[in-house]
């Protein structure tokens, strides 16, 4: 088994061989100036009294070749210390470099990010941005080593209350950051980039994995759920400051759940009018660089999803006269409608016309409205994360959970029921 060995670097045997005297050892380690200490020069190495006094020295096998690799230390107890957990981390498989601990955290973020070839462009693009505009403002210029939990811990407590550095844009001052973002920030890019250092041998531990950050609330607790009247209204005000298509957006969105990027993705062929179905299988998605492309649905599958059948006249009305490859909601001039154009010139003046501006309305609660009519109505969890495009019914539970109503007594009946039928 590879052995670590700790040579002492100033005192040595005479030219006898004898080695020093206990006395001359005491004397050592009782003076705070080794130069003042009582031990006679036929035992004094040529660098004693200069830099550590101790050394630790191993040898590894890298690429087929052997390698020395050597720590020092000013105490005995420290370097025994190290060389129990060295010979033991080689004996395992465990050994890194000490030296592998001084890569930046800008290098190794930067390598992260490019390794993330998977990943989709917005995606990216978000993990590319926090890095920008959070991490590296803080941690630019740190060293593997440096990030200490102790250290992240301060830096959540600064994102939390807002005095954190960063690079804004506009020039814009931090502010205290939700409990969403700064989970984000933490525990999904910088612990993926730390993560990365680990799985290299780079550091031995994710300092992130001790980091606590603020609890998410619930997720009913942030979610909006309209009523009918509630939905209808802001489809009135929607058609009545734009056009009849925005009026039938809205309520497409409420009344399907399709996500905002979806159905602005759909074009006229994805519709099946005599089945009442529509095929998702594109959508609007980040590309990057703070502009738009179209990719895959969020879980990167195709689904097709029911139409209320209160809503294919209108569907049928507004497909009049188009082709296959047209889109279904499309621009007074025949283009696709921007998210983002949408919520500014549509969106925003038909919650503050409905008088909903202060009660939290976003384009996402008309989805998460859809999920508390279907479960009011029996839905029941595979269905809803069909219609929904979730990746697995479990996503559509801990979503929604609260909304399912408690059946207990209902099951008990039953069950008391069935046994009477049996029995009789």
């Amino acid at each position: 088994m590879p052995k670590v060995t700790i040579d002492d670097l100033w005192l040595r045997n005479d030219s006898e061989g004898n080695p020093p005297s206990r006395a001359a050892k005491r004397s050592l380690a009782n003076s705070r100036n080794p130069m003042k200490a009582h031990v006679p020069e036929k035992w004094r190495k040529s660098r004693y009294g200069i830099g550590m006094r101790w050394r630790c020295h191993w040898t590894i096998i890298k690429d087929g070749r052997r390698v020395q690799k050597a720590k020092q230390f000013a105490k005995l107890a420290d370097a025994q210390e190290y060389a129990a957990a060295m010979e033991d981390d080689i004996r395992r498989g465990r050994y890194r470099d000490p030296r592998q601990e001084l890569r930046l955290l800008d290098d190794v973020a930067h390598e992260w990010l490019t390794s993330k070839v998977d990943l989709k462009p917005g995606t990216a693009g978000r993990y590319a941005r926090e890095l920008r505009l959070y991490i590296l403002p803080k941690w630019s210029g740190t060293t593997l080593r440096e990030l200490r939990p102790d250290l992240l811990q301060e830096w959540v407590g600064q994102l939390m209350e807002g005095g954190y550095p960063a690079s804004l844009p506009e020039g814009r001052d931090p502010k205290p950051l939700s409990a969403r973002s700064i989970r984000n920030i933490v525990k999904v890019v910088l612990k993926g980039v730390l993560d990365h250092a680990v799985d290299h041998g780079w550091i031995g531990e994710n300092p992130v994995d001790k980091v606590t950050v603020p609890k998410i609330v619930a997720a009913g607790d942030d979610m909006v759920f309209l009523t009918i009247h509630e939905v209808e209204l802001l489809a009135d005000e929607a058609e009545r400051i734009g056009r009849p298509v925005d009026g039938l957006l809205v309520r497409w969105q409420a009344y399907t759940g399709c996500r905002i990027g979806e159905s602005l993705a759909l074009k006229v062929g994805d519709v099946d009018v005599a089945r009442r179905r529509a095929r998702i299988s594109r959508t609007w998605t980040d590309d990057g660089h703070g502009g738009s492309m179209l990719g895959t649905p969020k879980n990167g599958k195709t689904r097709n999803i029911a139409i209320p059948r209160f809503l294919m006249p209108q569907i049928e009305k507004q497909m009049g006269g188009m082709s296959d490859d047209d889109w279904l909601f499309r621009a007074s001039r025949g283009g696709n409608v921007w998210t983002n154009t949408w919520r500014t010139r549509i969106w925003n003046k038909a919650v503050k016309a409905a008088g909903m501006e202060d009660e939290g309305v976003t384009i996402h609660s008309l989805r998460h409205t859809y999920a508390s009519f279907a479960i009011a109505q029996g839905a029941d969890v595979k269905t809803l994360q069909m219609q929904l495009g979730h990746s697995s019914p479990s996503i559509t539970l801990n979503t929604y959970t609260a909304l399912w109503p408690e059946r207990l007594d209902d099951v008990a009946d039953a069950i008391g029921a069935l046994r009477e039928r049996e029995l009789v």
